[in-house]
């Protein structure tokens, strides 16, 4: 059983938070706290030596920052999934978090039960915003429309339009692979070519992206 849990690393420079968002989420039998870091930089370190599904990652950290921890664990260890768990909502926050591949952005007045439901729910491939900064992102996306111009349907072709809506539901590069019945190297070329026309650079941005244009309709 113990097997199957979702190990979770919490980094936070408080050690009073740390503390409280064990407590919360160990009521939970599918989530296990593996480790705890104070900083980015002992984030970094455990990471190489504890095995981790999800990171709640702070923001405002002494030394490396969470946004740049995350850049990091992005780049060397893409298996690990971070959900920035933070009290601010400001539009470059939320971007930048996002462009630093999290795959999850959630407001500390969130309660235990619900954190715990997202954590479930980013480990199953699944991104989460918090409703309470959406707009940023949307706003982000706006002004960027206003000086690129809307994203238009026609400019995809049918494969790439079944791919889009495959990323839209979730999916990792190897099941659109396997759905589609192609190879994950000619997904990847695919997606290349998506976030080309999205002028967009992550998966997280595409994904909102072609939900606020409607270029696929979230079900």
């Amino acid at each position: 059983m113990t097997t199957d849990r979702i190990k979770v690393m919490i980094v936070d420079d408080h050690l009073v938070v740390r503390e409280g968002l064990k407590q919360l989420l160990e009521i939970d039998p599918g989530i296990e706290i593996v480790a705890e870091a104070d900083s980015g930089s002992e984030c970094l370190s455990l990471s190489q030596k504890v095995h981790v599904d999800i990171v709640l990652m702070d923001i405002r950290m002494p030394g490396i920052s969470g946004i740049e921890t995350t850049r990091i664990i992005a780049q060397k260890h893409p298996d690990i999934k971070v959900i920035m768990l933070t009290i601010y909502d400001d539009d470059q926050s939320v971007t930048e978090a996002i462009e630093a591949g999290a795959k999850g952005y959630v407001l500390k007045k969130v309660d235990g039960n619900e954190l715990a439901r997202i954590i479930h729910h980013v480990m199953g491939n699944q991104p989460f915003l918090d409703p309470r900064v959406a707009s940023s992102i949307f706003h982000h996306i706006q002004r960027q429309k206003a000086s690129s111009g809307r994203v238009e349907k026609r400019w995809f072709t049918e494969r790439e339009l079944e791919i889009l809506k495959l990323l839209v539901g979730g999916n990792t590069d190897r099941h659109i692979a396997q759905s589609l019945f192609i190879s994950t190297h000619t997904v990847r070329s695919h997606l290349k070519n998506i976030y080309r026309k999205l002028a967009v650079t992550s998966r997280s941005q595409a994904i909102v992206k072609v939900i606020y244009e409607k270029i696929i309709e979230k079900s």
